[in-house]
């Protein structure tokens, strides 16, 4: 659906072409409105479009053989969803569903192809440049699934679902989170609460609103931290030529 909504935040990958490639990108982008649950990808079906979320959140999803799904990565205004289509690939071996609901633009698989693809040049190595650092936050979301706690796990994905709005709450059930974590929903809950009894968020059937920060940041793991970082590096990359760093 072609977005009626406009929003102050952008494409941190097309703000921060130069103005010549931004301009020439400018061409054959065409806003979108990206809706709860709305599946941007499907998992072996061809990939029809590279979306740039602006203050949108996206899930991208693996399907365990036991028929389980558990997120293995999010992006927001940083990222693009399509991945698959810079190394040629159209299909895709990944479902990704917009988590929060928000604006985007996005670029025809045929087009993007051919324009920034094949064309190469600045737009192509700076998203060859996120899928190198989406693929280390892939890695790094593993192993904190792996190692810490739920409650610091909880913390931190909503720190980093935080970093990618432009407001303090946002649409979410425990359930989803849930699924997003590969938890129980009791486990959840459980953990919503203690941090809720902190100070650092409060919710209501649907809603979660980060209240304190400050004391939210504390209740994360490590891995808000690194992954964090590698968000930021995508952009301040100087081997870019032409590509300015964006905004904080």
């Amino acid at each position: 659906m072609v977005s009626t909504n406009h929003s102050s935040r952008q494409s941190r990958l097309i703000e921060a072409l130069s103005p010549r490639e931004r301009a020439r990108v400018a061409e054959f982008i065409e806003p979108v409105e990206l809706k709860a649950r709305d599946v941007l990808e499907s998992e072996g079906e061809p990939i029809r479009y590279a979306v740039f979320p602006a203050n949108a959140v996206t899930s991208t999803l693996m399907e365990l053989p036991e028929g389980d799904t558990v997120e293995v990565g999010l992006m927001g205004a940083e990222g693009v969803v399509g991945l698959a289509l810079l190394y040629g690939q159209r299909i895709t071996n990944n479902t990704v569903i917009v988590q929060i609901p928000g604006d985007g633009v996005r670029i025809a698989a045929d087009v993007f192809a051919r324009e920034v693809v094949q064309h190469g040049g600045e737009f192509y190595r700076l998203l060859l440049r996120y899928a190198n650092m989406f693929s280390a936050m892939v890695a790094q979301g593993a192993a904190c699934n792996a190692s810490h706690a739920v409650d610091q796990r909880l913390a931190r994905w909503i720190l980093q679902v935080h970093d990618r709005v432009e407001r303090p709450q946002f649409p979410l059930t425990h359930e989803f989170i849930a699924l997003m974590l590969g938890v129980r929903r009791a486990s959840v809950s459980e953990a919503a609460s203690r941090l809720r009894q902190a100070g650092a968020i409060d919710y209501r059937v649907g809603h979660i609103r980060v209240t304190d920060r400050d004391a939210l940041e504390p209740a994360a793991c490590g891995c808000y931290a690194v992954m964090r970082r590698f968000s930021e590096k995508i952009f301040i990359d100087d081997s870019l030529d032409g590509v300015a760093t964006a905004h904080a």
